[in-house]
């Protein structure tokens, strides 16, 4: 297990290329990386070839006074080059981290279109994710080639948007010569540049930055190798490159998504391109996360399959004996379930992280203004093993309050320490996350049983929630109708 963990974050292997130097077919081993890049300075992969790749390491560390100097992130990054119709070029990047925090597989990827002036011309970036104070948090990382290069000269000093830089003076990278540039911001985020001269291309770079409550740290990467590639290289990558890119546009997952987790509906999508992909990455940078894929796949699969039985053995069932006390220490009275629609979700109700996407309680909590005209009980659940124990309650209650009143909620929290949703099956012992959104009809019986987040349209709000209570209302009338005939 160990192993099959270290593979999925060491850096994409090394190909085979026909060097010009060697006059032979070799592997691209670090022993060669002067060499290369001394070819690459005499002529540029970026500027005088149809397609190039890219290899950087790097690192965030801590610099704090109190920190002991700790690299708390190493990262590798690839990049495939190539030119697009209208002479600009087209970026795919792989983004590996170890520590700290990783992207799921969607965001591991992705593509930047540059214009000739290597100007960026869609909105995509290139970000680590790291974890800090149980916080996650993107880190922008430059793109490789600097989009002023047009500006770089001796003692050249010019501003773009609220971003100052200078050259500070020349330098030599293994070979290559270069300008040191030198940026900073209004917020002081300080950043410093290697970039050589007739290319643009980034070869070396550091940047301060602070997270958290105000906590230094800096981030530096290096470039570790540039290469031309040859007309059958490129279409080795390219078509591994266009069904990665095509997936992650039909998954439609939101900008820069934190949450592995993958809808029935991406699943499918994924899964129909999962076996075609391994075999278009096998023995290219991209073979690691095609592999990758494909196990992630088989594991939220069997998890969705685990729901879809749990959800299978409760709806239709009477529902567990509800007792539950608010967050402001309320005991609700169980016989005010009885003939009653009743809405419960279960959810963490945390202000600190505060994670996407929160924004569906506010949804519940504009539903919740409908239902409540129409006798429908809704009650969120603070889900949070805090709350079992008399020492961490206060605090697990205070955090629920806080989301409560940031979101202006107007539906009422009740508290659990994990007894209650232990009665409803508790998802999270298959694999699963919360939210759980459970509809118990009037007569008892859990109607609709729905774990994680509703696909949501802005301008329908949570349209499959409000389809299951409008059901149970229905269904109360109708019985209501029946028996006082």
């Amino acid at each position: 297990m160990q192993r099959a963990a270290d593979d999925r974050h060491t850096f994409p292997p090394f190909p085979r290329i026909r060097c010009p130097l060697h006059h032979r077919e070799i592997s691209l081993s670090t022993s060669l990386l002067p060499q290369l890049l001394l070819l690459t300075a005499l002529t540029s992969p970026v500027t005088d070839s149809d397609a190039f790749e890219l290899r950087y390491q790097g690192t965030l560390t801590e610099t704090g006074r109190e920190s002991n100097g700790e690299t708390v992130k190493r990262f590798n990054l690839y990049c495939f080059g190539s030119r697009s119709g209208d002479g600009g070029q087209r970026l795919t990047f792989l983004l590996d981290e170890r520590g700290g925090g990783s992207w799921p597989w969607p965001e591991r990827y992705g593509s930047i279109q540059l214009n000739q002036q290597l100007k960026p011309t869609n909105p995509t970036q290139i970000r680590l994710l790291y974890t800090h104070e149980g916080k996650p948090t993107s880190i922008r990382l430059r793109r490789p080639l600097f989009e002023h290069r047009d500006k770089l000269a001796p003692n050249a000093a010019f501003k773009v948007g609220q971003v100052e830089y200078r050259v500070s003076g020349s330098s030599k990278f293994k070979e290559m010569d270069c300008w040191d540039v030198e940026s900073v911001t209004n917020f002081g985020l300080r950043e410093k540049l290697t970039v050589e001269k007739s290319s643009g291309l980034i070869v070396r770079g550091s940047r301060e930055l602070t997270r958290g409550r105000g906590v230094p740290f800096s981030l530096a990467w290096e470039l570790q190798s540039a290469l031309p590639l040859d007309k059958p290289a490129q279409e080795k990558l390219q078509p591994a490159v266009d069904t990665l890119l095509k997936l992650q546009t039909d998954l439609q997952r939101p900008e820069n998504a934190m949450q592995p987790e993958l809808t029935a509906e991406q699943l499918k999508t994924a899964e129909a391109v999962a076996d075609q992909l391994k075999q278009q990455a096998e023995e290219t940078p991209f073979a690691r996360l095609a592999a990758a894929i494909r196990r992630d796949i088989k594991l939220q699969s069997r998890r969705d399959d685990d729901v879809e039985k749990l959800a299978g053995k409760f709806v239709g069932q009477s529902a567990p004996e509800l007792s539950l006390t608010t967050i402001g220490n309320k005991n609700v009275d169980p016989g005010s379930f009885d003939g009653n629609v009743v809405v419960l979700h279960f959810w963490s109700y945390k202000s600190d992280p505060l994670e996407e996407p929160y924004g569906q309680a506010a949804y519940l909590d504009f539903s919740y203004s409908r239902y409540k005209k129409l006798g429908v009980q809704v009650f969120g659940v603070a889900v949070n093993n805090g709350l079992a124990d008399a020492a961490t309650r206060g605090g697990a209650l205070q955090s629920a309050r806080k989301f409560k009143n940031f979101m202006n909620l107007s539906y009422p929290i009740a508290f659990d320490g994990g007894e209650l949703i232990a009665k409803f099956g508790d998802p999270r012992r298959v694999g699963a996350k919360l939210p759980l959104w459970v509809v118990i009809g009037a007569d008892g019986k859990i109607t609709h049983y729905k774990l994680g987040y509703y696909k949501i349209n802005p301008d329908e709000g949570l349209r499959p929630l409000d389809k299951a209570v409008g059901l149970a209302v229905r269904a109360k009338r109708k019985a209501g109708g029946q028996s006082s005939k």
